[in-house]
């Protein structure tokens, strides 16, 4: 598939804790129509909608039912994807390249149909591991621990990641938390599950983000501003915790090199002008750095330290604020791409970087890597 694709809309709704008002697909809907404005098309013009989602956290079954059609589905070509949109957006991208369709929806939305912390316990092994009381903070609890103690990563150097992106996103109108904090203010957060403290995890945040994705020949002919996917690879790790490396992220590693052949990235610290990764966790946003090859290992929290990935650094990280400023469960990786492509148009605010070229996106499974951790990298190039 050599065919180039592009992001030409891009449609996000306000994130915030609890959206009783409206049903879960109704996020998928007005992100939907958003994305269809901001790219200059109707419903009509669409012919493949891909959406994603959990009916276990939607609270119902077959719940794309629903998403499908409130995506502009109706009577059209639509799938479903059961993982964070992110992996709806590679889906789409592959039918486009091959040449099956011009232009194609895809949304995801974060509800808070119930806690997510309970759900998690379900993608877990039913008879060993789930009675246990397994979840997906515990999970992240544990790797955060094996890569601290490995590594000496201090509580204050994991509380400077979370300054950074929560500083960030106090200038971001479009996520959830836009506070600041202070280091003290997050080592003196109640604990959750050690080494985690309240403030090193992010909210259950509800809300929707879509992007319209169009082959080369429409993209040409409609977009004046186009973000074009130049890389873009996934990778799954292995099921079970017990059987790899807590201390690494080797289905990131793997993700990114591919994506980084495909973009003919040799560099990714030289060649990258900015990344938007799914900061789980603060230990998860170093883990993450160092599987992308931005630092050795044992080696990331010296690029924070040094200011390197603040927003005027030598590579942003997360200059939205990333996901422990916005997480709608199910929708963050993808919201992690919609903010990339707002800072390769140039229209992220006042959380704008300066003139950037090339960006990274990085989204996982929901599930948070809990069991069988799925990574996705986009790596795209402005117009």
């Amino acid at each position: 598939m050599s065919a180039k694709v592009a992001i030409v809309g891009i449609g996000q709704t306000a994130l915030r804790t609890s959206a009783d008002d409206r049903i879960y697909h109704e996020h998928d809907y007005e992100a939907a129509r958003l994305a269809l404005a901001d790219a200059g098309l109707d419903r009509g013009d669409v012919d493949t909608v891909i959406c994603s989602g959990w009916d276990a956290v939607d609270g119902r079954t077959i719940s794309d039912m629903h998403t499908a059609m409130s995506s502009g589905g109706y009577l059209k070509d639509s799938s479903h994807v059961g993982e964070d949109g992110i992996m709806a957006l590679a889906y789409a991208y592959m039918r486009i390249a091959a040449g099956l369709f011009d232009v194609a929806m895809v949304t995801a939305h974060g509800h808070a149909e119930s806690s997510f912390e309970t759900v998690s316990n379900v993608v877990f092994d039913p008879l060993f591991v789930r009675p246990l009381g397994q979840s997906h903070l515990v999970s992240l609890a544990l790797q955060a621990n094996a890569y601290a103690h490995r590594y000496g990563v201090s509580d204050e150097q994991a509380a400077g990641v979370v300054v950074k992106n929560r500083g960030n996103g106090a200038v971001n109108p479009r996520t959830h938390l836009r506070s600041s904090v202070t280091p003290e203010d997050v080592l003196s957060s109640d604990p959750v599950c050690y080494p985690l403290r309240a403030l090193h995890c992010p909210p259950q945040s509800v809300g929707g983000v879509a992007l319209v994705l169009c082959s080369e020949e429409m993209t040409r002919r409609i977009s004046e501003k186009p973000v074009w996917v130049t890389g873009i690879a996934w990778a799954i790790d292995s099921y079970d915790l017990g059987s790899k490396d807590l201390t690494s992220l080797s289905s990131l590693s793997s993700a990114a090199q591919k994506a980084y052949g495909m973009a003919g990235i040799s560099d990714p610290l030289r060649a990258l002008d900015l990344a938007e990764l799914h900061d789980i966790t603060p230990f998860h946003e170093l883990l993450a750095y160092e599987a992308l090859g931005l630092a050795p290992e044992g080696g990331a929290s010296r690029l924070v330290e040094a200011g390197d990935t603040a927003r005027g650094g030598r590579l942003p990280v997360n200059p939205s604020g990333g996901v422990v400023c916005g997480n709608p469960y199910g929708a963050a990786g993808l919201l992690r791409a919609a903010e990339a492509a707002l800072q390769l148009r140039g229209e992220a605010g006042q959380g704008q970087v300066p003139g950037p070229e090339r960006a990274l996106a990085h989204g996982m499974s929901a599930p948070s890597g809990a069991a069988a951790r799925t990574d996705c990298v986009v790596i795209m190039e402005g117009g």
